[in-house]
């Protein structure tokens, strides 16, 4: 019977792993190469990780829990200081993280994850079903009364879109703009709903 991973390992491997992706993106990630940088070697990955497809599994899984305890932050700064956390504030503060130059290596990576998982789903799952999810948790925190995926589905659609394009184009000014224009437009519709109730 195989030996069970070791938790501390494979944490500390998933990190640098991670690291690694963010750095080098998804086509410098071979196993050897990888496992070279990060002083071990492709037998001990896939013994900790399964194969190629787990191990980027992982580095998803780990960029977005990077992503969500930033997240859990804004929220939670928000609640102390006692101002409300609307969807609009939210998208503001998140585009300027996001959108920012420093963040394209991540969106680089997010979308060559995107790509591969479209071509071969189950080698790659939950990572073009997941995010519908999370934008439903991110709109009831917000505030988004929805009994559907409707809000939520409008939300991942046009901020995955609006990153797609300030990646692909490199023109943030343009696209911040955009941005604006989408939260202005949540802040309109919000007033209009409350104004009906």
């Amino acid at each position: 019977m195989a030996r069970p991973s070791n938790p501390e390992i494979r944490g500390k491997l998933r990190e640098q792993a991670i690291d690694y992706v963010m750095q080098f993106g998804i086509a410098a990630a071979s196993l050897r190469p990888m496992a070279k940088k990060l002083k071990t070697n492709a037998r001990m990955l896939v013994y900790h990780f399964g194969s190629r497809e787990g191990l980027m599994r992982e580095v998803l899984n780990g960029i977005r829990e990077r992503e969500d305890a930033l997240i859990q932050e804004w929220f939670e700064a928000r609640r102390r200081r006692k101002m409300p956390s609307t969807m609009a504030d939210f998208l503001r503060w998140y585009w300027q993280r996001m959108g920012s130059p420093k963040a394209r290596p991540a969106m680089l990576l997010i979308f060559e994850l995107y790509a591969l998982a479209l071509r071969e789903p189950d080698r790659y799952p939950g990572v073009l079903t997941d995010p519908i999810a999370y934008w439903r948790m991110l709109s009831q925190r917000a505030g988004v009364q929805t009994s559907n995926d409707t809000e939520a589905t409008l939300l991942l659609a046009a901020t995955r879109g609006l990153l797609l394009d300030a990646t692909a184009t490199g023109d943030r000014a343009r696209v911040t703009k955009a941005l604006r224009l989408l939260a202005t437009f949540i802040e309109d519709s919000n007033v209009k709903r409350a104004k009906r109730t």
